[in-house]
C-alpha cells in the first residue's frame, strides 16, 4: 500500500491526490481501488510546477523499484511523531534531500497509514524555528515551533502552514539518520535539533532554544521542583497560551495561529492594567517594514514575572520607540560598524554617528525642560514664595540699589508715604 499511494501522490496534483486518497479509505475495498489508481498513475504524466521545465520535474519524481523518488533520499526519520499543527495527528517526521543539491531540502509529514504526504515544508522556506519546552507536563517534552517565510507557497500557490511537534527527552528508539550518528546519550529532542540545525545552517538560520540569561520566570514549578520555567501564561482575547522571551524575539503560542514578533518588527512595549496581582503587556509591531505598527495586548500575566519581563524589555530597548529604526536596520545589516567604516575610510558613518550623538543630547535637553515644566504644573504655577512682598521685589521692580535713578525713585516713595 505505501509504494502505491507514492506513485499515485508522485502521478497526480496535490488537491486532486488528497481526494483520490479520501475516496480510497471510504471506499468499501480500499485495496481494489488503490489498485486502479496505482494503475492510473502508471500511465498518467507527473504533475509540473509553475514556471519548472517539464522534463526535468518528470524525471525528479519518477519511482525507482524500491518506491523511493528518484533523485532524492530521506536523511532523517522519526515515526509516531504528535503533530499539534497543522493537523492533531500522528505523522511519520522526514528531512528530505535533493541529490543534486543539498541545499534543498525538505520536511515531510506522511501519513504512517497511507504512505501520503500530507504537508511539506522546504528548508529554505523555513523563516524561524524554535525549541520550547511544553509548560505544566508532568514528563518533560518540547515543541519544536516551524514559521514559514510570509508570503511563501507551494507550487500549488498554496501558503506554507506553520508547524509544531512535540518530542520528548527518551531514547530516540526507531529514528534513523544518514547524516549524522545518532549517540547513546541521544534523546528525541537532541537528534532532532541537531538535524533541523544541518538544515538551517544552509540558510544562515538555526534553531532558537530558551536562555535564562535572556529569561526565566520567578514563578517555581510545582511538578518539577528546582527547574526553570522559561514561559509567562497569558491570554490573547480569549485565547490561553504561553509567552517566551527569547534572544530573538518574542513568542506566544501554543494554539493556531502562533505570533513571533521579532526584535525589528518591534515599535515599543508598554503596560496597561497594571494590577496587585497580575497586568497586560501590549507589543506594538509591524508586519513588515512598510506597514503601520499595530498594537496586540496580553492580558493576565503574573505580577511575579513582571520585574523579569520589564528587565528584558529595557535591556532590548523594546519600550523606546525612538530605538524602532536602528533594530530594523540591524536586521537588514544596514548599521556599518564604526571601525571597520573608519578603517575603509568612511567617514561618512562617524558623521552619521556623530549625528546620533548630537539628537540624543537634544533629546536630553528636551526631556530635562519636560520635566521642569512638569513640576512647574505640579506646583499650581507658583513658584517658592510667589505673593509674597520683598525688599528684593522692590530692587528688581525699581531697579539695582547701586542704580542712581531706582535710588531717587525710591526715596521720592518714601516721602510721599511720609506725607
Amino acid at each position: 500500500m505505501p509504494k502505491q499511494m507514492q506513485a499515485i501522490e508522485a502521478a497526480f496534483p496535490q488537491p486532486l491526490y488528497a481526494r483520490i486518497i479520501s475516496a480510497i479509505q471510504q471506499h468499501p475495498d480500499p485495496h481494489e481501488l488503490a489498485d486502479l489508481f496505482h494503475e492510473l498513475a502508471r500511465v498518467v504524466p507527473a504533475p509540473t510546477p509553475k514556471g519548472a521545465d517539464a522534463s526535468h520535474h518528470s524525471k525528479k519524481r519518477k519511482l525507482d523499484d524500491d518506491g523511493e523518488v528518484a533523485g532524492e533520499h530521506v536523511s532523517f526519520e522519526i515515526k509516531d511523531v504528535s503533530f499539534q499543527i497543522p493537523a492533531r495527528k500522528k505523522l511519520k517526521l522526514q528531512f528530505v534531500v535533493q541529490e543534486q543539491d543539498s541545499r534543498k531540502a525538505e520536511l515531510r509529514l506522511q501519513n504512517q497509514q497511507t504512505g501520503a504526504i500530507e504537508h511539506t515544508l522546504p528548508g529554505d522556506q523555513i523563516d524561524q524555528a524554535f525549541c520550547l519546552p511544553v509548560p505544566e507536563k508532568q514528563q518533560r517534552q518540547w515543541n519544536f515551533v516551524l514559521f514559514p517565510k510570509p508570503g511563501a507557497t507551494n507550487p500549488e500557490g498554496i501558503p506554507y502552514e506553520q508547524v509544531v511537534f512535540t518530542m520528548s527527552e527518551m531514547p530516540p528508539v526507531g529514528a534513523s539518520s544518514l547524516s549524522h550518528q545518532i549517540l547513546e546519550s541521544d534523546t528525541f529532542v537532541t537528534v532532532t535539533e541537531r538535524e533541523l540545525n544541518r538544515i538551517l545552517s544552509l540558510h544562515g538560520k538555526r534553531v532558537v532554544i530558551p536562555d535564562a540569561v535572556e529569561f526565566a520566570s520567578s514563578i517555581p514549578q510545582s511538578h518539577r521542583k528546582g527547574e526553570k520555567a522559561y514561559h509567562v501564561k497569558a491570554h490573547r482575547g480569549s485565547k490561553e497560551g504561553y509567552l517566551f522571551f527569547l534572544d530573538n524575539g518574542i513568542v506566544f503560542g501554543y494554539k493556531k495561529p502562533l505570533a513571533f514578533f521579532p526584535f525589528s518588527s518591534i515599535d515599543s512595549v508598554s503596560y496597561t492594567s497594571v494590577l496587585q496581582r497580575t497586568f497586560n503587556l501590549v507589543i506594538a509591531a509591524r508586519d513588515s517594514e512598510d506597514a503601520d505598527a499595530k498594537e496586540v495586548e496580553f492580558s493576565m500575566l503574573d505580577q511575579a514575572d513582571f520585574a523579569g519581563i520589564d528587565d528584558y524589555i529595557k535591556r532590548h530597548s523594546l519600550n523606546d520607540a525612538s530605538m524602532a529604526a536602528d533594530r530594523r536596520a540591524k536586521a537588514y545589516n544596514v548599521n556599518k560598524d564604526k571601525k571597520a567604516a573608519e578603517a575603509n575610510g568612511d567617514a561618512g558613518a562617524g558623521d552619521a554617528e556623530d549625528g546620533t550623538e548630537l539628537q540624543k543630547a537634544e533629546q536630553q535637553l528636551q526631556d530635562e525642560e519636560d520635566e521642569e515644566e512638569e513640576d512647574y504644573e505640579a506646583s499650581g504655577g507658583e513658584s517658592d514664595g510667589e505673593g509674597e512682598y520683598s525688599d528684593d521685589d522692590a530692587e528688581d521692580e525699581y531697579g539695582d540699589a547701586g542704580d542712581e535713578e531706582g535710588a531717587e525713585e525710591v526715596e521720592h516713595e518714601e516721602d510721599v508715604h511720609d506725607e
